[in-house]
């Protein structure tokens, strides 16, 4: 079960959402940006959810430098309640999967603060290509001159646990879909991809390749948008683009100062 099943699914998946938050967000930017100080930083988690980098944290980051910016509204609701003293924002911005009755191109909300880091983890994942390069030109706008922005990405060619599993991150997310009994042609989607310098699918049946399959507004329960590190590299040149970890499936992209380090 997917991130918006917990939000959007049924009854019942919404049912599990306190037992399936997923954590391990601030462990995965404490090593990608090379364990910084993260003491009395202003940190912007982009597309947050409820907070679960916070809670991840255990303290390293200061609930009241904490703001959390997110297009689902129960789920800022929902960080609200648990911290209180931190900042949360609800961003009523359209995307077909997570808020498909939210305005279309409308800007981030001005939250009057210059920022240490911002971190995006599966947010551009799930947007498509030229709303990635406006968010992440004004995402920049936001950093202090000092400051970074990450964000991560899926390579669909990359195997993420060779010792487990033989095949790509691409083939990986059309067998879970298969699995939920989508109609989906594995095999043939993977020749259709073979090669795509980067490609999106949709409900994980209809892949896009090198397009982003989504042509006006259009509802979709799951969307999700693969690059290369190679074609992100293209298309920010001043960044600083890194592999995944170890057991993880996404790579990061950086920005600012971490994207000027050895």
């Amino acid at each position: 079960m997917e991130e918006v099943h917990l939000w959007r699914g049924t009854p019942e998946q919404r049912a599990l959402r306190s037992s399936c938050r997923k954590f391990g967000q601030f462990c995965y930017f404490d090593q990608q940006l090379g364990h910084p100080d993260w003491t009395g930083k202003t940190v912007l988690d982009f597309g947050g959810n409820q907070g679960n980098l916070l809670v991840d944290s255990n303290g390293r980051i200061c609930p009241q430098g904490y703001y959390c910016v997110d297009v689902i509204r129960e789920a800022i609701d929902e960080g609200r309640k648990q911290f209180p003293e931190a900042h949360w924002v609800h961003y009523n911005r359209y995307n077909c999967s997570f808020n498909p009755e939210g305005s279309v191109g409308v800007r981030i909300p001005d939250l009057w603060v210059e920022f240490d880091f911002i971190l995006a983890y599966s947010v551009f994942t799930h947007i498509a290509r030229e709303e990635m390069h406006d968010l992440v030109g004004q995402l920049r706008a936001r950093l202090k001159p000092s400051g970074t922005l990450a964000f991560t990405f899926i390579d669909p060619h990359r195997s993420s646990w060779p010792a487990t599993y033989a095949g790509s991150n691409l083939r990986w997310r059309l067998e879970s879909a298969r699995g939920t009994g989508a109609p989906v042609d594995v095999d043939g989607l993977l020749e259709k991809g073979r090669g795509a310098a980067w490609c999106a699918l949709v409900d994980g049946t209809e892949l896009h390749v090198e397009g982003d399959g989504i042509d006006g507004p259009r509802e979709a329960m799951t969307y999700h948008v693969f690059y290369t590190a190679e074609f992100l590299q293209q298309e920010f040149p001043d960044a600083r683009i890194l592999p995944p970890p170890a057991s993880e499936m996404q790579g990061c992209c950086l920005f600012g100062r971490a994207a000027l380090a050895p």
